[in-house]
């Protein structure tokens, strides 16, 4: 449906790109932590996450340029719980188009990967994504007050839940049912 949208995997020529997004001012203000320009130390990073079965990255491309990252981390592998990172790294994609990201990474994380709920954190002062998590179908459930520190600063830390179910039924909105690969997937229940 989105013929905007693709996305491909992470590969270790991938270091300075991922990196120079990475610590850009417009994604690191928003990033709990903080990593050094180290572009051997990045290659490392990348293979290491390409090598790990409970974690899975991909470069967003908009009308085939790379635009963002994103990525999946299992947290609960017994119960099938993970939680969603992404940013948009190249700060003159169009945002109306780059807004849609989320579809083939939901769709990726709930019925390619098997999971049964994401469970995201959001710091308070990333006002657009605490916006954005209902747009995209989460549920507020809550806010860790005080949790995150940075920059000597502590910081709310907002909750966001959803379900595979209640994606399969939130997704029929966009009715793009393709996976980070362009595969199609079906939601099949528990």
């Amino acid at each position: 449906m989105y013929e905007f949208l693709s996305y491909r995997p992470v590969v270790p020529g991938d270091a300075r790109l991922l990196l120079d997004w990475r610590t850009a001012l417009h994604i690191t203000k928003y990033m709990l932590t903080d990593v050094p320009y180290d572009i051997a130390r990045q290659e490392r990073w990348i293979a290491a996450c390409n090598a790990r079965d409970d974690y899975e990255h991909c470069v967003i491309r908009i009308e085939g340029r790379d635009v963002g990252y994103a990525s999946i981390t299992v947290t609960d592998k017994r119960s099938s719980i993970g939680e969603i990172g992404v940013y948009i790294g190249d700060s003159s994609a169009p945002k109306e188009l780059t807004a849609y990201n989320f579809v083939g990474t939901l769709n990726h994380a709930f019925f390619t990967m098997g999971l049964h709920k994401l469970v995201n954190h959001v710091v308070d002062w990333n006002d657009r994504t605490v916006r954005a998590q209902a747009f995209n179908g989460y549920r507020h459930v809550g806010v860790l007050k005080d949790h995150a520190l940075k920059d000597s600063i502590r910081h709310d830390l907002h909750i966001f839940e959803q379900t595979a179910a209640e994606w399969a039924a939130f997704r029929k909105k966009f009715r793009d049912t393709r996976n980070w690969w362009g595969e199609e997937t079906v939601y099949r229940g528990l």
